[in-house]
């Protein structure tokens, strides 16, 4: 394949951008690099027999799982938000692509992939007439596995260098033929990319369940986190989205592995690419891929633009904003949640002990983003959110995992680095070694019945790991076993304390709170006119209060974060109605007018005040010993975030232990 054939017109091509370029559609970016193009020029060229010379390996990780899904890399191609600097790849790879036997019907229907165990390493491909065989690069099935294309010129199979272990025919008859290719290419170089279509992007969302971030991002064919950096402020005006959603976005697709991102965008440009650019073109696209992604994910239940906002101010690190709101919208398809795991320890050489495997990581995930929603869910979504009324099935739903003899669950909480088994085995009398492992460890173990601890390894500086701490939460308790447990890991901070708190009183007493349905829809629990009426009238007429003002200070008593804005969303006021309120209390020497670093509102309880850092809530230090919230040493910092029940119990509470 000539040289230039991989350099098209276009400026401002710098080839070390592939794997951004690609990011989603690829696991690892290792090996794409410059050069990468031209690998594929001359695989293509070998394996047709137009040449003699055999390309280098290691150009393009994984990079034949292209082959017959180029689509993806099309649509990007054309579509608006992509910085013009990838798409100069992506163009560029186009342009390759369609002069190669990939882009050729007649040639992927004699072609396949697969793994191959090599007889010698440094013979990777055979050719003769019956066809070739080239193995392209590693990650195969042993050490000297890798992964191969195969192009066939007859029936017979062609000379392979190695043992076959694994094949699969390479899809065909999708989109991407050289003339789709070209005529793609050529439009997008002489009119620009295809006119973005804000409409379409929220059909897509209400068509999938998507947030209308992530059909924005999948609409412009760009689900990975390397693309959504190279959003500048423009193609995010053109999108109508924030960074903090761009990211939200990714992350919600975040759980669409690389594989079936590109399968699922590989088919859903037309047939004739012009129709991008027309009057309604956008729209067919956004059908096409709403189609796709019903067939390949299914349709999630839709989240309202309101919900998913409350739910970004509470961003959980571990599951993006719109993935926590479908666990609770739809329970009864979350498969984490309804499958008891097998977290039986299996050995790990990445993380330095056992661990409990992907399903045990998975459930383990889930139940931090539980416990931490729970609380925000029932306060602060209305009554009738479909979100709001899926938290107590979510709940029972991880009590009944919980309740698993068989399962193992990570302690997390003080690091015991430095410590072995034989120094921690006198404080878990009893104990026994760990019999219940997938395989064998090879490090000492000790099991009492409900910790098991695995021997942590020697890092590079020679220094022993933590060990592995785990529990069976079916047997914690209050018993003498959980009290040791509890003083080896410390049980603040830990899955300890999740586990207490979801089988608490507390957490039950929020779910019955949500099943009696006594929170009119629309209303929030966070107004005390919806949820403690009875208080409200008393405070108002003890104190001479309207409805509003009384309202308001029952809200600055005994809610964490009663922000301006948040007070207007619950209440349903103006900014003139909340001031009005406000100047009430001011009137009535019942508040102080301020302004405090990340406080969000104007108004204060007199007394002293106690700073925050993300995500807990600075507050009055009165209202941090009401709430449970516990603060430094020196009663100047919030450090950890309240644990309360039901709003209605604590509105009461706070008027009776308000501040006089």
């Amino acid at each position: 394949m000539p040289e230039e054939a991989i350099r098209p017109a276009a400026a401002r091509l710098n080839e070390d951008l592939i794997s951004v370029a690609l990011s989603g559609l690829l696991d690892g970016a290792g090996y794409w690099r410059a050069g990468t193009l031209a690998g594929f020029a001359r695989t293509g060229d070998y394996l047709a027999g137009r040449a003699d010379q055999l390309p280098e390996q290691y150009k393009g990780w994984y990079w034949s799982r292209f082959i017959g899904r180029i689509g993806a890399v099309a649509l990007r191609a054309g579509a608006s938000p992509v910085h013009a600097d990838l798409r100069a790849v992506h163009l560029a790879m186009l342009d390759v692509w369609a002069k190669t036997p990939f882009a050729d019907p007649s040639a992927l229907a004699r072609m396949r992939t697969g793994t191959i165990e090599l007889t010698d390493d440094r013979e990777y491909a055979a050719r003769d007439e019956r066809g070739a065989v080239l193995a392209v690069h590693g990650l195969g099935t042993g050490k000297t596995g890798r992964h191969f294309v195969e192009l066939r010129t007859g029936e017979a199979d062609p000379p392979a260098p190695g043992d076959i272990t694994a094949a699969e025919p390479v899809p065909t008859g999708g989109w991407g033929t050289p003339a789709q290719l070209r005529a793609l290419a050529d439009l997008v170089r002489q009119n620009g990319p295809a006119p973005w279509d804000r409409d379409a992007a929220a059909a897509l969302a209400d068509a999938t369940g998507l947030s209308r971030a992530a059909a924005s991002l999948l609409l412009a064919g760009i689900p990975g986190n390397s693309h959504t950096k190279w959003l500048d402020a423009e193609a995010r005006k053109t999108m109508r989205l924030k960074q903090s959603e761009a990211e939200a976005g990714v992350r919600e697709l975040s759980d669409v592995r690389a594989p079936a991102r590109l399968a699922l965008l590989a088919g859903v440009l037309p047939d004739d690419p012009e129709q991008l650019w027309r009057t309604g073109g956008q729209a067919a696209l956004a059908e096409r891929i709403a189609e796709a992604w019903r067939a390949q994910q299914g349709t999630r239940p839709a989240i309202s633009e309101a919900t998913l906002t409350v739910a970004t101010e509470h961003e959980s690190i571990l599951k993006a904003p719109a993935a926590v709101c479908t666990v609770f919208a739809d329970p009864a398809s979350d498969l984490v949640l309804n499958r008891d795991p097998d977290t039986r320890l299996r050995a790990s050489s990445v993380i330095g002990h056992a661990w409990e495997g992907e399903e045990g990581f998975r459930f383990k995930e889930l139940l931090a983003v539980a416990c931490h929603a729970i609380p925000w869910i029932y306060a602060e979504l209305p009554g009738g959110d479909p979100v709001r009324e899926g938290v107590p099935e979510v709940a029972a739903l991880l009590r009944e995992r919980l309740a698993d003899p068989r399962m193992l669950l990570a302690a997390k909480g003080w690091s015991l680095r430095g410590r072995t088994v034989a120094e921690l085995a006198p404080g878990f009398p009893g104990a026994q070694e760990y019999s219940e492992a997938l395989a064998p460890l090879g490090h000492p173990t000790l099991d009492d019945g409900l910790t098991v601890i695995a021997e942590g390894g020697i890092d590079r500086r020679g220094e022993r790991e933590s060990p592995g701490v785990y529990f069976r939460p079916s047997q914690y308790g209050t018993d003498p076993r959980s009290q040791r447990l509890d003083a080896t890991v410390g049980r603040e901070g830990s899955n300890l304390a999740l586990v207490r708190w979801l089988r608490g009183p507390e957490c039950l007493r929020l779910e019955e709170r949500i099943r009696s349905r006594a929170l009119p829809p629309g209303h929030y629990e966070t107004d005390p006119r919806a949820s403690a009426p009875e208080t409200l009238a008393k405070s108002a007429a003890d104190l001479g209060l309207g409805t509003d003002a009384a309202t308001l200070y029952l809200q600055l008593l005994a809610l964490p974060a009663p922000t301006d804005r948040n007070i207007r969303r619950w209440n349903g006021w103006t900014p003139v109605r909340h001031k009005a309120a406000a100047a009430q209390l001011l009137d009535a020497e019942l508040v102080v007018a301020d302004r405090r670093p990340r406080a969000g509102r104007g108004v204060f309880l007199p007394g002293d005040w106690a700073t925050a850092a993300k995500p807990h809530h600075p507050m009055e230090t009165w209202k941090a010993d009401l709430l449970g919230a516990r603060l430094s040493s020196d009663r100047e910092k919030v450090l950890t975030s309240p644990t309360t029940g039901p709003l209605p119990e604590l509105f009461a509470h706070a008027w009776q232990a308000r501040p006089r």
